[in-house]
Formats: structure tokens, sequence, C-alpha cells
């Protein structure tokens, strides 16, 4: 066992990394202050794969390749990449939905093309799944549910050998939906009981897809057939709870349902990211297991990149940079004044003062074009 780190991950009782073994639960006090509330243990973290994971991180560093990038520079590599994948994603969902068989293995070169950029400036791939059609969104979801479970997951420190299965089991997490007739997925109205039905054996079509691959990983077939299970044992298809939902279904749960919010559909518009958010932290505890959310939330800040919203000055701005230490007062990009009139852009830094996010906005409702303001 090992004491990764402790606190709460906010501006009062920010995470202060440990990183030593543990012997006992007993030796707790030992290596954290008398006063603290919150501890994270791995007990499955042994000095050997401590010793590799610090080594990854060496190397990460001193790799000339892969340096930290500016936004406006890798949203077009990220971009690029969404679009090769957009592709695939048709791809294997047309392959399932007429019966051919799919390998996952062939989307790792671009699971890990993903895993690279996110290394280099994960709001690039995160800002880029606000930009979907809706009409392409049972592909556009699979790409966006695997990037975010990437992001995720390497917030919580998992290694890139674990993040490229997570991202896979990500993007075809959704594949049984190929074997869903399209006019209940597509319906705009309300679907009746048998309908509903039908639609929740795709986690089990979805196993039994990715089963068929040579070898397939347990962890991806778990995440795929777990992601609607909910930590209260309301979710299905086998109605888990607690503990005996796996990591993966437990993180591709979080994000599925966030996409899905924040998505245009036929039937629905899509929701700010701030009150898909605030909704989620409601059903903390309940639908989701205990401080994922708040850990989710803190990953990808509470205005996420890409966030249109308008400031208390009544100027309308895009969010382009988050604040670790104040969530509320991210950096953004100045488009438009009060009257929704075009100014020229100016980046600010709300955590030096000034005005204050008062809404998060729907840029749709506007006819605002993020990808060309973000890159303006």
């Amino acid at each position: 066992m090992f004491v990764v780190k402790y606190g709460q991950g906010t501006p009062e009782d920010p995470f202060v990394p440990v990183g030593k073994p543990l012997m006992s639960l007993k030796n707790v006090d030992a290596l954290v202050p008398p006063e603290v509330n919150e501890v994270l243990i791995d007990e499955k973290l042994t000095l050997n794969m401590l010793n590799r994971l610090h080594r990854q991180k060496e190397q990460e560093a001193a790799a000339p390749g892969v340096p930290a990038v500016p936004l406006a520079e890798e949203l077009p590599v990220a971009a690029k990449l969404y679009t090769e994948a957009l592709e695939h994603a048709h791809g294997f969902m047309d392959d399932a939905r007429q019966g051919r068989d799919v390998d996952y293995h062939e989307a790792q070169p671009i699971v890990d093309s993903f895993i690279q950029s996110v290394f280099r400036n994960e709001s690039a791939a995160a800002t880029l799944f606000k930009l979907k059609r809706f009409d392409e969104y049972s592909y556009t979801h699979c790409i966006n549910v695997g990037v975010l479970a990437i992001i995720l997951g390497k917030y919580l420190g998992l290694d890139k050998d674990v993040l490229r299965l997570l991202g896979l089991s990500g993007l075809f997490h959704d594949v049984g939906k190929a074997r869903i007739p399209e006019d209940i997925l597509n319906k705009p109205a309300r679907l009746t009981a048998q309908e509903t039905q039908i639609v929740k054996t795709h986690p089990v079509e979805s196993y039994r897809i990715i089963s068929q691959t040579a070898g397939p990983d347990p962890d991806i077939l778990r995440g795929a057939i777990e992601h609607h299970e909910r930590f209260d044992g309301t979710g299905y298809p086998r109605g888990l709870a607690g503990s005996g939902i796996g990591l993966f279904g437990r993180i591709i749960s979080i994000v599925d349902v966030y996409d899905a919010l924040t998505s245009k559909r036929c039937y629905k518009e899509g929701m700010p990211a701030a009150k898909a958010l605030s909704l989620m932290y409601q059903w903390r505890d309940a639908t989701f297991s205990p401080n994922s959310i708040e850990q989710f939330i803190k990953c990808i800040g509470v205005y996420p990149v890409g966030s249109f919203v308008r400031l208390s000055s009544g100027e309308y701005a895009i969010v382009t940079g988050s604040n670790d230490k104040n969530a509320t007062r991210p950096t953004v990009k100045l488009l438009f004044d009060a009257g929704m009139r075009h100014r020229q852009p100016a980046v600010l830094d709300l955590a030096e003062g000034g005005p204050e996010i008062s809404e998060c906005l729907n840029p749709a409702e506007y006819r605002v074009d993020l990808s060309r303001m973000l890159t303006a």
C-alpha cells in the first residue's frame, strides 16, 4: 500500500503529495498531519509500480517530442485527429450494424494519439466535443466518451498503459447501439416501455461484440457492460452497486452522462457545461460513487475550456484556460460587448480580479462559432 496524497483539492485544502509506502493502516498518522480529514491510499500500488511511474514521468519530462503546447497550437492537431477518429467510428459502427467483425485493436493508434494530445494540452481535445454535429451523435459520442475518459483517467493518476485500455473501452462502450433500430435511437418522442427495454440491451450487445475480438481485455469488456450501472444499484443491465462496479465502468458512466447532457439531439438541445455539472453534482453519491463528481469537476473545471459565458460586466467571452486555485475564475477571451456586438478579442485572467462569470450560455442560441472564436 502507498499513501498517495491528502487533502480535498480545493483552494482552501489543496492536494499534498506523499508517495510513501504504508505497511499498515495504523501507521497513517505518521505520514499525514493530525488535522487531515481525507487521505488517498492505493492498496494495489507496489514499490515496483511506483518506480515505473517515476521513470515514466521522468521520460515524459525529458522527451523532446512531447512538450506542453498552447491551446491554439494543439487545437488543429486535435481537430485532425478527431476527424480521423470520426471516420474510424463510422467504420466500426457500420461493421457492427451489418454483423461484421469489429476489432478494437485497430483503434489503438488513434487512442494513443489522443493520449499524446491530452498530455500536450488536454483542453484542446476536451474542447472539440463541443463542436460536434448533432446528426452524428452516435459516432461523436463514442469519441467524446473515449477522450473524456482519458482526461479523467489522467487526472486520477492512471498510467498510459491503463489509459490506453480505458480509452478503447470508452470508444467502444456504445458499439452495441449499432444493433438497436435507428428509429428507436433517433425517436424524437418519448420511448415506450418496450422501446426502453430494447435500448437497455445495448451494454450487453457491446460486450458481445467486443468479446469476439481475439484476446479481449477484461477491463475493456467491464467498462462497456457496466457504463450504465449506478452506485445505488438502480442501473442496468445487472443492477450492480458500490464496489461491485469496476473502475472503467465508474469512469465511463460519468463522462457518458456528461456528454449526453451537453449534446444536442433531434429531441433536445444540449445543456451548457456548467448546468450539466450542476445536475450531476445533485446526483452524486447515488448515481455516482462518492467524491467522483467532485473529482470530475476539479478535472475539467467548473467552466470547462470552450464554455461560452456572460460576465458580470455584461460582456460575452469564451473560456480558454482553467484556474487550479479558483475554479470559478478561469482565463477567458472577450468576444462581444454587452450588446452582443463584436469587439476586439482580448484575453482576461479573471483570477486577477475584475468581472466574474454571471452565466454559462448555449452558444447555439447566440449563433456563436466556437471553433473560429477559439483560434481567432
